[in-house]
């Protein structure tokens, strides 16, 4: 017969595995500060993909649909090449992990990423608290005006993927010049200099980095093929990059072939795109394997 501490400890566990983070702001599609929302609220939205014995809709689970309807209207307005924040909020924050935002243009059939953050997302000590989980990005400024989907993915250490998206309204701003983008790095006197190449350039990641298959990683599963503790170290200049040239985002861990690393490491991502900012150290940086199927 379990005792009841065996019992409490079972319930303890059963809790934090399912203590996981979602997007606040923009309010997404089917969530309780959704403004538009007509229908009841998805109450699972901080579920991963696949969690708990439910099958998960990619992307943005399931919630396209709502494009195009009342409950599918803009719940922000961002002007193009505009600075602007993303922020989270749940019931645990796995103590970080790697997170990307980017935007589709074209209903959520391909995806452009438009910042990645590789560690310390969400915040390690941010709490639960959107006011504590804020983020920082740069629309692109030539993002095409309309309504838009933007979209936050996030990978934690317990290889679980979480994808949520909202709709956007883009407004004219400032022309912006495309073209390769450099990151200045400061060092004391110096700056170092790194440069981002597109994918249809002669490579297809920043200087220094390794391919996925150069590391040995243990496996999961999945369906398709500046924060107060983060140490971002680069300043860039995103918006010289072409919209169409920007990087799809990655995903992994949905029975889709891709795993990230686990436990001991935070994910680095393969194709993070021109601008990224970098988590704390706490964790080292791993890159997902295999390379085939994690580009």
């Amino acid at each position: 017969m379990l005792s009841l501490t065996d019992f409490l400890i079972i319930v303890s566990l059963s809790i934090l595995s399912q203590a996981h983070m979602q997007l606040y702001h923009p309010p997404p599609f089917a969530a309780t500060n959704n403004p538009y929302l007509t229908g009841p609220p998805d109450l699972y939205l901080h579920y991963p993909y696949n969690c708990c014995e439910r099958t998960t809709p990619f992307p943005c689970k399931g919630y396209l649909n709502h494009l195009n309807t009342p409950q599918g209207r803009p719940v922000v307005s961002w002007s193009a090449g505009s600075e602007q924040n993303f922020s989270l909020t749940g019931t645990g924050n796995h103590y970080g992990g790697s997170c990307q935002v980017g935007f589709s243009i074209n209903g959520g059939t391909t995806w452009k990423v438009v910042k990645s953050f590789e560690g310390n997302c969400p915040h390690r000590d941010g709490g639960t608290d959107p006011e504590t989980q804020s983020f920082e990005f740069r629309v692109p400024g030539d993002i095409p005006v309309g309504v838009q989907v933007f979209a936050w993915t996030w990978i934690n250490r317990e290889r679980e993927f979480s994808m949520l998206c909202a709709a956007v309204e883009i407004t004219s701003g400032e022309a912006r010049k495309p073209g390769i983008s450099s990151l200045d790095v400061e060092k004391g006197d110096e700056r170092e200099r790194r440069v981002w190449v597109p994918p249809h350039a002669h490579q297809h990641r920043r200087h220094g980095t390794r391919s996925c298959g150069d590391y040995d990683a243990s496996s999961h599963d999945n369906p398709t093929s500046n924060s107060p503790n983060s140490k971002v170290t680069s300043a860039t200049i995103p918006e010289r990059i072409p919209f169409n040239d920007r990087p799809s985002f990655l995903f992994a861990n949905i029975n889709n072939g891709c795993r990230t690393p686990k436990t001991y490491f935070e994910l680095k991502y393969p194709n993070p795109g021109p601008d990224v900012a970098e988590g704390d150290g706490e964790y080292q940086l791993k890159l997902p394997e295999p390379v085939g199927q994690c580009s």
